[in-house]
């Protein structure tokens, strides 16, 4: 059990990060460190974004539970004010995420949430009139009027804000960018960083997203995935039709947000990419982020972004040869069932693993870390204590998983290295 004098190193300033530091500070946590490479939002978190989903729809009442209660803290915080948008959704599966999809719709319907109604294609036509596309792909679709997204930097950055006024400490660059783990024994005491500091802790908690799996040997139970995401930016008479429409997302082809006031509309592509590599002293061979912060040169493979090309013009063909504007392979840790791991080190006293988003996290950002600090004293409820478990070594047999399509490895995909320089290589439909 942790006191409240306890001195606590969160390594990550991402979601999980940022709202445990949060939520403990609230609680009266006196010393509390949050150690990321970027200040708030930090760039490279998968949380720092201009638009993340929130709603409620999951095969899983735990999380189908926190989404409504998530819900009505986007709707009433203040800390959130004009962040959050209720456009609603349609999400929708082609074959392999159709089971998640039609538990989805039972799960809701069981906890009470209105307006869940299943839509043809042409319903969905009639609902979004932009639609040009024959939708190929879209063969379960599902409305929900309770969903919507966040400015996920923005809030990510306040939440943050609202830490440091209660005493957290944001500790960036080289000193903030984490090397290694410092251990004594079987107890984990703090860490080391990049530029050599060693930083001292009673407790550290690991909330580093996908680079979590390259800092700990979390035996299998992780792997870092990057989804790609791109923005058009539409012309000025073209704003108000595509800031009319609902989000819509196909967990196999891709996902629409509404166009923002500058005119930029956000698609990406649902099928993950790994990045194989060597862990030499952690003696382990994992998945680890390659992101475009890091390489500016580089860009989308030619693969991907055909794909979700094709994609758009199963949509909305008007886009489908549009240049982007901007490109993102956005990293999160995930876990073969989609369960976060929330939860005590087996082997090493003093370290704490609040990480594996899988994909889903942010929109908990204003509770999910009143559960982390639930399970750090001991109080979590047992579904949640036994969901989010050490699991290492279990075998996962769930078929109604969103996001069931293989990855595929970087390194076997072409184009995407130095692409920004000037080649002139281009993605083919």
């Amino acid at each position: 059990m942790i006191q409240l004098d306890t001195n606590i190193l969160i390594v990550g300033g991402g979601a999980f990060g940022t709202s445990t530091a949060y939520h403990l500070s609230q609680r009266g946590y006196k010393s509390i460190r949050v150690l990321d490479p970027y200040p708030p939002p930090s760039c490279e978190a998968a949380a720092t974004d201009i638009s993340k989903v929130i709603r409620s729809d999951y095969n899983e009442p735990i999380y189908a539970s926190m989404g409504v209660e998530s819900i009505q803290a986007w709707r009433s915080w203040k800390l959130f004010d004009g962040l959050f948008h209720e456009p609603g959704w349609i999400l929708s599966a082609q074959s392999l995420s159709i089971p998640f999809v039609q538990s989805s719709i039972s799960v809701g319907k069981k906890l009470g949430v209105r307006g869940i109604e299943q839509l043809s294609t042409d319903e969905m036509r009639e609902r979004v009139p932009l639609i040009a596309g024959d939708l190929e792909g879209w063969n379960l679709n599902v409305w929900n009027p309770n969903a919507g997204w966040a400015n996920a930097a923005e809030a990510l950055r306040r939440m943050a804000l609202a830490a440091q006024a209660h005493g957290v400490q944001y500790i960036s660059g080289s000193e903030g960018a984490v090397a290694r783990i410092s251990y004594v024994g079987k107890r984990c005491d703090g860490v080391f960083t990049k530029n050599g500091c060693r930083h001292a802790a009673d407790l550290v908690i690991m909330a580093a997203g996908a680079w979590s799996p390259s800092l700990i040997d979390c035996e299998g139970q992780l792997t870092a995935k990057g989804h790609a995401v791109a923005h058009i930016q539409l012309a000025p008479h073209e704003i108000e039709e595509f800031s009319a429409i609902p989000i819509m997302d196909n967990l196999e082809l891709g996902y629409f947000f509404p166009c923002q006031e500058d005119g930029i509309l956000k698609m990406a592509h649902s099928q993950f990419i790994t990045n194989t590599k060597a862990i030499p002293n952690l003696d382990i061979t994992t998945s680890v982020p390659h992101t475009f912060v890091q390489s500016p040169s580089d860009d989308l493979p030619l693969e991907i972004e055909a794909t979700m090309r094709r994609n758009l013009a199963r949509v909305f063909p008007q886009l489908s040869t549009r240049p982007f504007c901007y490109t993102r392979l956005c990293w999160d840790a995930d876990t073969d069932d989609r369960h976060f791991l929330i939860t005590s080190h087996p082997t090493y006293d003093g370290l704490f693993l609040a990480t594996g988003g899988s994909a889903h996290g942010f929109k908990f950002l204003p509770v999910l870390g009143k559960y982390i600090s639930d399970a750090l004293e001991e109080k979590l409820a047992a579904e949640r204590m036994r969901a989010w478990r050490w699991r290492a070594g279990e075998k996962v047999e769930i078929k109604n998983l969103a996001h069931m399509d293989p990855e595929l490895e970087l390194s076997k995909l072409s184009g995407w290295q130095n692409r920004k320089t000037g080649s002139g290589v281009v993605a083919r439909l």
